[in-house]
């Protein structure tokens, strides 16, 4: 999108506080002053305002030059009216080339200035192309301050992506001996609980082996007492 073009009242602003700061106006100080806008058209405004400043009020003229046949045909008249006449003639004649005289220092005294203008812009110019260059130089050192900076992301980046990495194969590892554990822990699990059944089942089955045992032991010893009264009854038959 094009930029919108600064005001000419904006223009005139700058120049007014550029004359008050007691510094030459040109396109480039005006455009340093006003931020935005070409050097030429500011320069351009500001010029057309200062012609129209200095022909407010002043009254218009025209000079005439007196024609070469009317100089010759009054030299060779001699009457007095045309003395008279010559004299004015040639009064007009000085008026016109002390005008023509004026009017040639002062369009060398503007060339004059508007060289100074040229040179001043020209410095101005090249102030601001200096500025322009450190600019550039602060951005060329940022860039490559930036591009160090990014370099040393990616190094780091780089490992933290082989970190992430060799974090997933011990995570992998770890989950593949856990579950591996978690196998052997319910299948040492399920083995207790089967042996602790096969226990509990052996001792009740003991339980019931020692109540026969005892059943057994009574009556081997009743078979034992009744064993030994038939031998002491025997005896005492005797």
């Amino acid at each position: 999108m094009r930029p919108p073009e600064t005001s000419n009242e904006a223009i005139i602003e700058a120049g007014k506080k550029l004359q008050e700061a007691g510094r030459r106006i040109t396109g480039f100080g005006l455009r340093k002053m006003t931020g935005s806008g070409s050097p030429d058209r500011l320069l351009l405004v500001w010029k057309e305002y200062c012609e129209a400043e200095r022909n407010q009020g002043r009254p218009s003229s025209r000079v005439q030059a007196l024609p070469k046949d009317i100089e010759q045909s009054l030299k060779d008249l001699s009457s007095p009216l045309m003395d008279y006449v010559r004299q004015l003639a040639l009064d007009l004649y000085d008026k016109t080339e002390r005008h023509v005289q004026q009017q040639t220092a002062s369009d060398i005294e503007a060339s004059q200035k508007e060289q100074e203008k040229a040179r001043a812009e020209l410095l101005d110019a090249q102030s601001m192309l200096q500025e322009l260059e450190e600019d550039l130089g602060y951005v060329r050192a940022e860039r490559i301050k930036l591009s160090s900076e990014l370099k040393t992301t990616r190094k780091d980046m780089d490992i933290l992506r082989r970190q992430v990495s060799e974090l997933e194969r011990s995570l992998a590892v770890a989950q593949e001996k856990y579950h591996h554990e978690q196998t052997l822990k319910d299948a040492a699990l399920q083995a207790l609980e089967e042996e602790k059944n096969e226990n509990e089942a052996l001792t009740k089955e003991l339980g019931v082996l020692r109540t026969q045992l005892d059943g057994l032991a009574g009556q081997h010893a009743k078979q034992i007492d009744q064993l030994l009264e038939r031998i002491n009854g025997g005896a005492t038959k005797r």
